[in-house]
């Protein structure tokens, strides 16, 4: 019962998604991906980038289109955290647990912030609001997140190109 539930909330959403890229192409894409940054909740950006892919938008389109909106709206996040989100963070989790993470960040910072976005099935816009609490500059998180965005487009192309191949066989 759930479960058939859930798969027609997915088709739903997926249905959506699909509209609004055929209907905007590469603009579709990057306003998708800005949307999804900012709210992550929202829509989800691996569910776009391989819908652009199943649509047969051009993939280096489907990559720019996608890492740049990605990279657009986690800066907002980012910014958004860095503006106001540290004493909100400190009322949740705690002073000593957002120092803990600041001298972890420290260390790992550069590596957690493109990883972090190049991890495909992962929130790559909670690491954007997380680096927010940091003392990272912004220049370079806007770098950093760039390269984890273009990664990870690159890795949801491909797992996408694999997909349409099966597509077919399953409809």
């Amino acid at each position: 019962m759930y479960i058939i539930f859930i798969m027609e909330f997915i088709e739903i959403i997926l249905n959506n998604i699909q509209l609004f890229i055929e209907n905007y192409g590469f603009f579709g894409v990057f306003i998708a991906m800005f949307l999804q940054a900012i709210i992550p909740v929202a829509i989800p950006s691996d569910g776009i980038i391989i819908a652009a892919v199943l649509l047969n938008i051009n993939p280096i389109l489907i990559i720019i289109a996608s890492s740049l909106g990605s990279t657009a709206g986690g800066t907002i996040g980012f910014s958004i955290t860095r503006k106001g989100g540290k004493p909100i963070a400190i009322k949740f989790i705690g002073e000593k647990a957002i120092i803990r993470f600041e001298n972890w960040f420290d260390r790992w910072g550069n590596y957690i912030i493109v990883f972090g976005r190049a991890a495909p099935f992962l929130s790559s816009d909670a690491i954007a609001y997380a680096a927010g609490l940091t003392k990272i500059n912004i220049k370079t998180f806007i770098i950093l997140a760039l390269i984890g965005a273009i990664l990870r487009s690159i890795i949801l192309v491909y797992l996408g190109d694999i997909v349409s191949d099966y597509i077919p066989d399953i409809f």
